[in-house]
């Protein structure tokens, strides 16, 4: 059963950081979470099954753009379809926002999220070699994916032909 994504609110700010902080160390703090929550150009979605926190994801939107900034799932959580219900409430949040494109950046060794993205739509639009070194052994390179939102359907799904 896939979890109920509703928006978060700035009290939501302590659970998203301890989350973010288990799944993205070092993670982001919980004021920025909290004025995320309050900023009008960004959204903020919590994924929860039942009382428990099991992901979220936290967009930016400039002019006909968003950028996903962060979007964690709880590890108890992973391989059950919620990393794909958040992708879903964020691509309808996009639809309703009028936006044309989607950006997100991902460690080039990530390759559960690369997964996940190249599921729902995304495309490798460029790379910035080295990117992430902070609590790594070595450094990674960041790609930098691209969602064309023409390849969204009205209820968030994905046009046939688009996923590979």
């Amino acid at each position: 059963m896939d979890p109920i994504i509703v928006p978060a609110e700035p009290a939501d700010a302590a659970a998203l950081a301890a989350l973010s902080a288990e799944a993205l160390p070092p993670g982001w703090p919980a004021a920025d979470f909290a004025a995320s929550c309050a900023d009008a150009n960004r959204a903020v979605f919590k994924a929860m099954d039942g009382a428990a926190l099991a992901g979220f994801v936290v967009l930016q939107f400039a002019a006909d753009e968003a950028e996903i900034l962060s979007i964690a799932v709880a590890m108890e959580m992973r391989r059950r379809g919620t990393g794909s219900a958040i992708m879903r409430a964020a691509a309808g949040t996009c639809r309703e926002r009028a936006v044309s494109s989607v950006y997100l950046e991902v460690a080039e060794d990530n390759g559960a999220a690369l997964g996940l993205y190249a599921r729902h739509g995304f495309e490798v639009a460029g790379k910035r070699k080295d990117y992430y070194q902070a609590a790594r052994p070595a450094p990674a390179t960041a790609l930098i994916m691209r969602l064309d939102m023409s390849r969204v359907t009205a209820h968030g799904g994905w046009q046939e032909g688009s996923i590979r």
